[in-house]
């Protein structure tokens, strides 16, 4: 019993060391962004600052970082942060806020027409693409921003993408996507993979014009959380020369990996480093605020066994480690 006691007390002991391991505090900001076409939406920054950490509320979420408090002095690596369908800036707040302790610039855009809480896009396939111009416009807001400009280091940017954030990822990164290939896929499964085929419903009756990832992107590195990539096929991703972390859940029920992160496992020039995760595909979305977890059971409930805060306490580590190698 003492034995255990003791045990339990140093494990307590290194884990609040482990917690005021990291370098910096968690300062949060929020930033306008208006593209060429006239589309306005809002980012969220996570960053490093030297300001204590005051919590506050953002609706039903609580978020643990300062507001609006100075950059911390240096130059840091960037990371874009897409969020899945229906998701927003919010939906992974935790590992923003961890990233930032560590030393990143988090850059988190609303994809409108695709977040929760917004009317949703009128033709959902252009609601998809429009997704990687929105990501970069962001980002080009962000180092143009007077606060961040002088800190951001533009040739260290790496990208988070969840679900369809990690097609976003994919395009930046230099894919080419044939929605045709994940249109003839959905045609015949759409029932049986509701989370390839959500954008579906329209018919793809001609091929929209899709933002394309300059010669030389900028993004170096690529982590994908069970991504969207049934419109990707190996010639798609022939020029993805970087290094990628992927990760998928175990069970597949609402997103298929055939079609998703097996296939890209598959078709990548270069292996990735490939994670399984205990739970289903929204496994990867920050555990719920009690008031959105009753309206979105979905989303927000695991199965029995699945322990979704220790699932994040590992992919924060692990994908700090990555980005820290590869940035």
């Amino acid at each position: 019993m003492f034995r255990t006691l003791a045990f339990t007390v140093l494990c307590l002991s290194f884990s609040g060391i482990a917690a005021m391991a990291a370098p910096y505090q968690a300062g949060v900001a929020r930033l306008a962004v208006k593209d060429d076409g006239g589309e306005t939406s809002s980012s969220i920054i996570w960053y490093p600052t030297e300001a204590p950490e005051v919590s506050w509320q953002a609706g039903p979420f609580r978020i643990a970082a300062s507001q609006d408090v100075l950059v911390a002095p240096g130059r840091f690596p960037v990371v874009l942060l897409s969020h899945g369908r229906q998701g927003g800036p919010m939906s992974h707040r935790a590992m923003a806020a961890h990233l930032a302790r560590e030393g990143f610039i988090v850059i988190a855009p609303t994809h409108v027409g695709y977040a929760a809480g917004q009317p949703p896009a009128a033709n959902s396939i252009q609601a998809l693409v429009n997704r990687p111009r929105q990501a970069t416009v962001a980002l080009d807001a962000a180092l143009r921003d007077n606060r961040f400009s002088p800190h951001a280091h533009p040739d260290r940017i790496g990208m988070i993408g969840y679900s369809a954030g990690g097609y976003t990822a994919l395009v930046l990164a230099g894919a080419k996507p044939d929605l045709a290939l994940a249109a003839a896929y959905c045609k015949a499964e759409a029932g049986n993979d509701p989370g390839s085929c959500g954008f579906a419903r329209d018919a793809l009756t001609q091929e929209p014009k899709i933002w394309q990832a300059p010669a030389r992107p900028r993004v170096k590195a690529l982590v994908l959380l069970d991504p969207l990539a049934t419109m990707f096929d190996a010639s798609g991703l022939a020029a993805i020369n970087l290094p990628v972390r992927l990760y998928r859940p175990q069970d597949d029920v609402y997103m298929k990996a055939a079609k998703n992160a097996l296939a890209l496992a598959r078709n990548l020039p270069q292996s990735p480093q490939e994670t399984t995760v205990p739970g289903r595909h929204f496994v990867f979305v920050d555990p719920c605020p009690k008031a959105v977890a009753a309206e979105a059971a979905l989303v927000c409930l695991d199965e029995p066994g699945v322990d979704r805060p220790a699932v994040h306490r590992r992919l924060e580590s692990e994908i700090t480690e990555f980005l820290k190698g590869n940035l």
